[in-house]
């Protein structure tokens, strides 16, 4: 009942998406009216009613379906009067524009100075000796920067990997690997279980001995279980040409002298261990597969399993089980806003009920990681995909930032190489539509869904809510249809590469 219930007010609500102000008659502006300016050109946004006559300084100015309006002005230098007119009502108003800023005051100088020194400190490493354990989905950091979406994710690791910390800031710690390698861990994804010993000897008291190693197939999945002498991060990559994942364990010596190969094995071609450090052991995972397909990394006792996902029998979508993440959700993450009040949220959640619907009329069985407004936080929705067993995930947004009378475009983001190719599909039939511009394919992106490999993912920013033009498309109930149906139609063709690859059908 909560589902059909959520599905219908998701429906509703598309149904009323271009006249979302029309309640709201009176000329507003909502951008633009200030005192003072700096920049000759000049944003000027509002809200009238839908596709009403707007007239900016005896111009006209378009105004879209969702009643959004804005136009650019250039700016003397002094007094800029304005005057906004829609039907019966108008709003005047005075922007001055100078072309030298004012100089800051002593106090305004100080309170400048003094953020940016509590930045450096907050930023700042100080020396510290202790051990920490990792918790669930705890992943480590290249290096100390970082942006909206965190520092640049090595990989994550499985809770209870113990590591010792010889630095600190107010957010990471500095662990140690190896010898020769340290990596950063934010404060929050571990905990302090003790002090390290005085005079720490890295090697005498934190290397062990790698051992024997097998492969075997566990029915849905090989499993190459990796004997290493106790529970020791690990760096994790997956390579194409040759298919191949490489797992670097630090802390570890090799001593591994015998690489069982049980029989039928479906994607383990072969294993290969080598020391690339004094304590720090390579094992190379050759795979007999063309496409991935993901893999999950855990350790049982101290064996770290690598379990890689077999390739589905019948490559075809009817045999699949697809997630759709619907971003943000929940009175806490609107995501980003439009112009007219469009919530992203609410796209979000829309374009993923129409991409459900298509691709199960097409025989997939689909599962959401949310199927009303409701706040989800990236764990959770790792967590479902995991337990409901997706083959492949698909997490839907609406983009923001640039200039709102601006066309940017859409775009498609993938974190490993392997998965280039889904994003590349989706966005070149999402670039088939009439007047959607290409903001581009981004790989490497740091977002949290994408990041774990237990399936691949492929983040879709469908348009720019944040543009005047764009908002208007993704208010379009049809729009939004057509979108997803082209989502649909590139992971059609991902799923047909891919059983071309694998020979389960020729070109």
């Amino acid at each position: 009942m909560r589902r059909i219930f959520s599905y219908m007010a998701v429906a509703a609500m598309s149904a009323i998406a271009f006249g979302a102000n029309a309640q709201e008659s009176a000329l507003v502006v909502k951008r633009g009216q200030v005192d003072t300016v700096y920049k000759a050109k000049h944003q000027v946004l509002g809200l009238a009613s839908p596709q009403a006559e707007v007239v900016v300084n005896g111009k006209a100015v378009k105004a879209y379906k969702t009643g959004s309006w804005g136009v650019e002005l250039e700016l003397i230098e002094g007094d800029n009067a304005i005057e906004v007119k829609s039907g019966n009502e108008s709003k005047s108003f005075n922007v001055y524009y100078s072309k030298t800023r004012k100089p800051l005051t002593e106090e305004q100088k100080a309170a400048a100075k003094a953020k940016q020194a509590a930045e450096e400190e907050k930023a700042k490493f100080y020396p510290t000796s202790v051990k920490v354990k990792s918790k669930k989905y705890s992943y480590l950091n290249y290096g100390a920067g970082t942006d909206r979406l965190g520092g640049a994710k090595i990989n994550y690791l499985p809770e209870g990997i113990e590591m010792y910390a010889d630095a600190e800031n107010a957010n990471l710690y500095r662990v140690r690997l190896s010898q020769n390698r340290y990596a950063y861990i934010p404060k929050s994804q571990v905990e302090v279980v003790g002090k390290a010993n005085e005079g720490y000897d890295f090697m005498q008291e934190n290397v062990v001995l790698s051992g024997s190693s097998t492969a075997y197939n566990m029915g849905s999945y090989d499993r190459v279980s990796l004997g290493i002498g106790g529970k020791k991060p690990y760096i994790v990559k997956e390579y194409t040409d040759p298919h191949k994942i490489v797992v670097d364990v630090y802390g570890v010596q090799c001593n591994s002298n015998w690489l069982t190969h049980k029989s039928g094995l479906k994607s383990v071609d072969n294993i290969d261990v080598e020391s690339i450090d004094s304590d720090v052991t390579r094992f190379t995972i050759y795979l007999k597969t063309k496409s991935s397909w993901g893999f999950s990394a855990n350790y049982s006792g101290n064996s770290l399993n690598i379990d890689i996902k077999h390739v589905p029998e019948k490559l075809y979508l009817k045999n699949l089980t697809i997630g759709i993440d619907a971003g943000h959700g929940g009175p806490q993450s609107n995501g980003a806003v439009g112009l007219s009040g469009l919530k992203e949220k609410d796209m979000n959640l829309d374009m993923a009920y129409k991409l459900k619907a298509i691709l199960e009329k097409q025989g997939a069985k689909v599962v959401l990681t949310r199927e009303e407004d409701e706040g989800m936080s990236i764990r959770e929705r790792q967590d479902k995909m995991i337990e409901k067993k997706a083959d492949i995930v698909i997490s839907i947004h609406c983009n923001a930032g640039g200039s709102p009378l601006s066309t940017l475009g859409t775009s498609t983001y993938y974190r490993y190489n392997v998965y280039k190719p889904l994003a590349e599909d989706i966005l070149g039939y999402l670039l088939t539509m009439d007047d959607v511009k290409n903001f581009g394919m981004v790989g490497n992106f740091n977002f949290s869904l994408s990041a774990i490999t237990e399936f691949p993912c492929v983040l879709v920013e469908t348009l720019f809510i944040s543009s005047l033009w764009e908002e208007e498309q993704l208010a379009d109930p049809a729009f939004r249809q057509a979108m997803m149906e082209n989502v649909a139609k590139g992971l059609n063709d991902y799923i047909k590469e891919c059983r071309i690859l694998e020979g389960q059908a020729k070109k």
